[in-house]
Formats: C-alpha cells, structure tokens, sequence
C-alpha cells in the first residue's frame, strides 16, 4: 500500500486548484482520476467567459487546466476509487480497483454523474441511441433528428451544438420556463431547426431493432401524449454526486451531496471537498478551483497540526 500525505480524488478543476497549491508545499501527495482529466470541462461543448478566454471548447479548456498539472510534474494516479473510509491509525484507506493507497487528509473532488430518466431500456439502449453527452456523439446523428430533455444551461448549450449537426432537434422541458440562462434561451429560440416543446415529460423511450427509434411525452397541463419520432435522445437533466465510495454517511446529504465548512473541512477531521460533488446552487469552473486551493491550504494546515 503506499502511502502520502494528501491525496486528492478528481483531476477536475477543484482538484487542479488543490494540486498546484499543494505542489508548492512540498508535501507528498498525487491526484486520483478515473477517467478523464478536466472532469466534466470535457463534455461541455463551449465554455464562456472563463478567465482568460471569452469563449473555448471544453475539451480544449480541459486540456490547458492538464497542462499546468503535467508542468508542474504532480503525479496523477488514473485509478477508480471504489471505498474511502479511516483506518485505525487515523489515517485514510483509499480503495481503488487496481490498487490500494493511505493518507493523512484527503480531498473529495470527484464531481457529478449524468442523472438518468430511469427507463428500463435507458441503459440497455446507451449507446444505440441514448446519449449523456452531445459533444461526445453527436457526431453519430448527422443529418438525424434528436431530442434533449431538460431546461438549465446543458441542456439549452448541446440543443445548440446538435442543431449545427442534426436536421432537427427537439427541446423538451417540463416548464414553461427554462432554469437556463437568458442569453441560451434567446440563441435557442432563435435557431430555425431546434424546436422546442414544453410542458412536456417523458414517458418511454421508443425502440425498434434495438435502437432508439422516438420518444412518447406528455403534457402536464392537459395530459395529452405525443411521440417524438428522433434516432437520438438526450437525457440532460442534471447531476447526481459521484460520492457512492465515501463510507462517512455522517457527511452526507439526503441527495448524496457533501456539506462543506468555509475551509471545505467535512463532518470528518482530515476529510475535505470541493467541486460539484458539494451541494452547491451555481456551479461554474472557477468556483470549482476556488474549493480547491481553499482546500488545499486548509490541508496544509492540518497536517502541519499533526
């Protein structure tokens, strides 16, 4: 098992922000991702606005917050965390699916997960017409008709990105009125082949041969029912936190979220967080490495104290 002072769980930007502080403490510690560095940065079809660019493709914004890291020579662990809990020792186990790891403080910034419509087919049909992501696939509905469900900021930017790729994109809400901003509402409404219908949920997703073949919704007003007939559904409403791994139910929400302190320490000493994992109204990327370095320096001062 080896061992460091500080280990961090996500290579988003809250975890970048903790790294770079981190790093120039001197102490011995590395970054755990499962996926992709960046986090969710990486499936956002444009970033507006973040300090330094007035606007940049996600990926390409993740990538440069991967460059500080890689510059500064922070060791990056790509492992999965399954289980994070204390040891008798006081310090932290971290389980992972290919190795196992220990440390004095820990920082938990492991972000979101696409919240599902929860479907019986959702899952089996990932893939065959199911997408979470319309930068990721979107390329696969050229010319094909989509439909994205939800009605905050996501759902209103990948509307926008799969209308300059699909021939007509249906965006369904359950509301009248949309979560997003005012700014996306007006591009949306303004793009000829991105209809939108609302109040409307949804009630099954179609298939034939095993591939997504239309969407049956429902208005909430008068109970009506319609079928979208689409080759791609785009379930865009919201985020659940990934914190399944934390042991510590004591610092948990209802929601899976984890409460924070003003110096990002937990209900646990040692255990900090940051990032959308927290239970946050506005989640935006600076913010997110705001948690980071806050966290960072309330870590240092931890193990300072031990």
């Amino acid at each position: 098992m080896k061992k460091y002072d500080a280990l961090i769980i996500g290579c988003g930007p809250a975890g970048i922000g903790a790294a770079l502080v981190l790093k120039e403490s001197g102490i011995n510690f590395a970054i755990i991702e499962k996926s992709m560095p960046g986090g969710k940065v990486n499936i956002a079809p444009r970033v507006d606005n973040y300090p330094g660019y007035k606007e940049i493709p996600g990926p390409d914004l993740a990538m440069e917050l991967y460059k500080r890291v890689k510059k500064a020579g922070i060791e990056v662990i790509f492992d999965e965390v399954t289980s994070l809990f204390r040891k008798e020792n006081s310090s932290f186990a971290l389980v992972c699916k290919n190795e196992e790891y220990e440390a004095k403080t820990v920082l938990i910034a492991s972000g979101t997960k696409e919240r599902k419509l929860g479907f019986e087919n959702e899952d089996r049909l990932l893939g065959h017409g199911v997408s979470y992501c319309a930068l990721c696939d979107g390329h696969f509905f050229k010319n094909s008709s989509v439909v994205c469900i939800g009605g905050g900021n996501v759902a209103l930017k990948d509307a926008i990105y799969l209308s300059k790729l699909c021939s007509k994109v249906y965006l369904v809400h359950r509301r009248n009125e949309f979560r997003g901003d005012k700014r996306y509402v007006d591009e949306v409404k303004g793009i000829e082949n991105i209809e939108i219908v609302t109040p409307y949920i949804p009630l099954e997703i179609l298939e034939k041969d095993d591939v997504v073949s239309g969407l049956l919704i429902e208005n909430r007003e008068d109970g009506s029912r319609k079928t979208l007939d689409v080759e791609g559904v785009f379930p865009l409403i919201g985020q659940d936190p990934n914190s399944e791994f934390v042991a510590f139910s004591n610092i948990k929400n209802e929601g899976g979220n984890i409460p924070f302190n003003k110096d990002m320490s937990t209900g646990e000493t040692g255990l900090f967080v940051g990032g959308d994992v927290t239970p946050r109204d506005i989640r935006q990327i600076y913010l997110a490495e705001h948690d980071g370095k806050v966290a960072a320096e309330s870590m240092i001062e931890y193990l300072k104290g031990l």
